[in-house]
């Protein structure tokens, strides 16, 4: 008997390193599970973040205005922003504006400042509301982005600045129009300039 027991003490040894073999291959199968658990709800959440800021990025299609250069055309959205690029197309029931300031135009770049855009889309369709005024297009010269010369369909130019208030601008031309129509036909007139604050200033074609 006391033979006997000494034989399992001298195997109780190896049997308890057997344990410890086992639950080391265990523990590091549950360590690869519980590892490859985490990278996948990683991968998972880092996915849904990328979609979601991808969403995010969408850029608005609305059309707002056409900007050109030469014969390439951006279209823009409300906040300024070129989401297509075209060749030149007809008509005046969208803002249309000509740069002449030799700047880089991109497609998914903003453009032109969407304060500013908002002034000239005002003054647009008030002048035509109001007035029954239709400005054709907009020409933007040199680097002062806030100065814009409108051709009418009447064939004068008007001449504005956007760092003026858009209602006080309309008031004023309002104002010059029953003014200058006092004195000659506006079919004669050159253009009508409202860029300086306080100051009118129109010419005829001689």
């Amino acid at each position: 008997m006391a033979e006997k027991f000494r034989r399992i003490k001298r195997q109780q040894p190896r049997f308890i390193k057997k344990i410890s073999r086992r639950m080391f291959w265990v523990a590091g199968l549950v360590l690869i599970i519980v590892t490859g658990i985490i990278g996948w709800f990683y991968f998972d959440q880092t996915a849904s973040s990328q979609n979601s800021s991808n969403k995010t990025k969408e850029v608005d299609r609305t059309l707002a205005a056409i900007i050109c250069r030469t014969e390439e055309c951006f279209w823009l959205n409300e906040s300024g922003i070129s989401f297509n690029k075209s060749g030149r197309t007809a008509g005046n029931l969208v803002l249309n504006l000509e740069d002449k300031s030799g700047r880089d135009l991109k497609v998914g770049e903003k453009i032109l400042d969407p304060a500013i855009l908002a002034e000239l889309l005002f003054i647009k369709q008030h002048a035509y509301e109001d007035l029954g005024l239709s400005l054709k297009t907009g020409q933007m010269d040199g680097a002062v982005l806030s100065d814009f010369d409108f051709t009418t369909k009447e064939g004068w130019t008007l001449k504005i600045s956007v760092n003026q208030n858009a209602y006080k601008t309309l008031e004023t031309l309002k104002q010059s129009l029953v003014e200058i129509k006092k004195t000659a036909p506006t079919s004669g007139l050159e253009y009508i300039d409202l860029r300086v604050p306080n100051k009118v200033y129109y010419k005829f074609f001689r």
